[in-house]
């Protein structure tokens, strides 16, 4: 039985639960087309041609609900923080940076005292105000999701970077990011069952890590500076 999809994966308003409702919505979805597809290249006797064409399309797919996620979730992550009505001032520093960075660049042009006393002056005031900003200030998926932008995004929602983030940066440069993109740019790369069904395994197992340390920081208030 397949997962409706005609329920939004996050509500209007969101608190720790509702964000944690979404998360799981969000993970049955994108588990059940992974779980598709891991039938699909490992079916018994099939056709080669056939095979060939659903594992090209399985390795571009995989990829797409890795950066998909990444980037759904996080969204859904700093929209939570903005309707927790939280001051700038209290959250984590990495937040407080992308919402005084305007005044920053206004004043990058000069290095005149004046400017740089009124730099400081507008940051002490933004630090009071009740945080809100655009998730695309501190979700930028850029091209291609890598290890590097990947951990970018991580540290940019003032979360940790795992340990076992650093132990799969070649799988997610390698066997996500170089596979998609040989594909998606035309090359007529092949790759055999237990190869994509490792790629998709791995992808689970990365987006459900993710999925875990963003329930718990939104469970934890982690997003508060310490």
């Amino acid at each position: 039985m397949g997962v409706s999809s005609s329920r939004p994966d996050w509500e209007d308003s969101l608190d720790p639960s509702r964000f944690i409702e979404g998360i799981d919505r969000q993970l049955a979805r994108r588990k059940v087309e992974l779980s598709n597809l891991l039938l699909m290249v490992t079916e018994q006797n099939p056709d080669p041609t056939r095979l060939s064409c659903i594992a090209r399309s399985a390795v571009v797919l995989t990829y797409a609900h890795w950066e998909g996620f990444v980037k759904q979730g996080s969204i859904a992550y700093v929209r939570l923080i903005n309707d927790a009505s939280v001051k700038v001032a209290d959250l984590k520093f990495p937040f407080q940076a992308v919402y005084v960075s305007s005044a920053f660049k206004r004043a990058a042009a000069s290095n005149k005292s004046r400017y740089l006393g009124e730099l400081l002056q507008e940051i002490d005031t933004r630090r009071l105000e009740i945080f809100s900003i655009s998730p695309d200030k501190c979700i930028d998926t850029e091209s291609n999701l890598s290890s590097t932008v990947f951990k970018e995004i991580v540290q940019g929602i003032g979360l940790d970077i795992l340990p076992f983030y650093e132990t799969r940066s070649v799988f997610i440069d390698q066997r996500l990011v170089f596979a998609r993109n040989q594909v998606a740019h035309g090359e007529l790369v092949s790759f055999d069952s237990v190869d994509v069904r490792n790629r998709i395994e791995g992808a689970r197992i990365l987006i459900d890590t993710y999925a875990d340390q963003l329930k718990r920081a939104a469970s934890s208030n982690h997003y508060l500076k310490v």
